[in-house]
């Protein structure tokens, strides 16, 4: 392996790294989504049995949640601009070395000896 193929397949890590952060985060903002409905739920039934501290508890830790999520989502916005950050970069690095290897590709065949 080549240096400039090293190059290309350590943009390709890094690309693949982006993209795990990025899924993880999305599933992670997921579990939140899934865990505020719980919560609305859990809430509602508080008001509807008429036990206010808990419905406030519970309206706490929606908060919190609720928070969470925020940050969350916006790290998922800088994730999927730093994704798409390393794509661009892979795909430069990538057409690089395809230039490199067809431009070494007509040297070797402008030296043939022609029959």
């Amino acid at each position: 392996m080549n240096i400039l193929d090293s190059r290309v397949a350590r943009h390709r890590r890094h690309r693949e790294e982006q993209q795990r952060y990025l899924a993880e985060l999305q599933s992670l903002a997921q579990g939140l989504r899934a865990d505020g409905s719980r919560l609305r739920l859990e809430i509602e039934q508080a008001v509807a049995v008429g036990s206010p501290a808990a419905a406030q508890n519970l309206l706490q830790r929606h908060g919190k949640l609720a928070r969470s999520l925020a940050a969350i989502e916006g790290q998922i916005v800088a994730a999927g601009d730093a994704l798409a950050a390393a794509d661009r970069e892979l795909k430069r690095r990538e057409l690089a070395a395809a230039q490199r290897a067809d431009n070494a590709g007509m040297r070797r065949m402008s030296r043939r000896p022609v029959s």
